[in-house]
């Protein structure tokens, strides 16, 4: 079962563990549950349909049923609050506090490591490896991606993946080690800039190449001032974690998708203000 860390809903983790639970005895369900917990079984049932909210005085039960030790109990607290808050203000703090126990969690890759950045489909192929059962069979793999890549440069990312540690030989396939990765704020690097052209380039190939029902592109011309522009970075760089989010919570993902966001001025300021 995943870490409780990489959930956004609380329900959906209590869902995972009773199925964990069941595959392990096949007798156990949801009365057993409400039994462990001294819950009426309905009660439970309603908290499982999002008929109830867990109150403050049932979250030791769960914590102890469920064997939360130390950050993860509080993480699961603070889980409960932001799915059942009941204002935005309440939920955008109740995500800021989640965010901040998963911080370290993303792993920041450091500057050594920046020839993960060198080729496009590097990044493509780690993404890939997180749902597709590679075996060894690079030209399945290549066939993968979109556009295609050859067996030699599949070949070329497995190796340096594994060199770099992103990815781990598990018996006969492989697994991604961490499941975000980030530069960081501050990036810097020919080969950051040049991952950066390189995706902008595959964004322009896909007006032509992908169909119109399988991708989103949008664009919007703004004026902002200087103090705009840096409110409009900072809901960009929220924008990315809640992007993270959904991905982090998708129990059914199956395709690799490339997200770019591009912020830049068409004009020189006017009146000094940003020089």
């Amino acid at each position: 079962m995943p870490s409780i860390f990489s959930y956004f809903d609380f329900r959906e983790f209590l869902r995972d563990d009773l199925a964990q639970r069941k595959a392990g005895n096949p007798g156990f369900s949801i009365r057993s549950m409400a039994v462990k917990l001294q819950l009426d079984s309905s009660t439970l049932t309603r908290i499982f349909n999002e008929q109830r909210n867990i109150s403050k005085n049932l979250l030791p039960k769960f914590i102890k049923f469920l064997s939360l030790r130390s950050k993860e109990a509080e993480y699961f607290v603070h889980l409960v609050q932001f799915c059942q808050a009941k204002s935005e203000r309440e939920r955008m703090a109740g995500y800021s506090e989640l965010v901040k126990l998963r911080s370290g969690r993303t792993k920041e890759v450091p500057e050594a490591r920046y020839a993960f950045y060198e080729e496009w489909y590097f990044s493509t192929v780690r993404e890939l490896l997180r749902f597709f059962p590679f075996n060894g069979d690079y030209h399945a793999l290549s066939r993968m991606l979109e556009p295609t890549i050859t067996v030699h440069e599949a070949k070329r990312a497995v190796g340096l993946l594994s060199d770099l540690g992103f990815i781990e030989r598990v018996g006969d396939s492989y697994a991604v080690r961490d499941h975000s990765i980030t530069t960081g704020e501050r990036w810097h690097g020919p080969a950051i800039e040049r991952f950066h052209r390189d995706t902008l380039v595959k964004a322009l190939e896909g007006l032509e190449r992908i169909p119109r029902q399988e991708r989103d592109y949008s664009t919007m011309s703004m004026c902002y001032s200087a103090e705009g522009y840096k409110k409009v970075r900072e809901l960009l760089r929220r924008t990315r974690g809640e992007l993270t989010r959904i991905e982090e919570a998708d129990r059914r993902r199956n395709r690799v998708y490339q997200v770019n966001m591009q912020l830049f001025p068409m004009s020189k300021p006017y009146g000094g203000e940003g020089e």
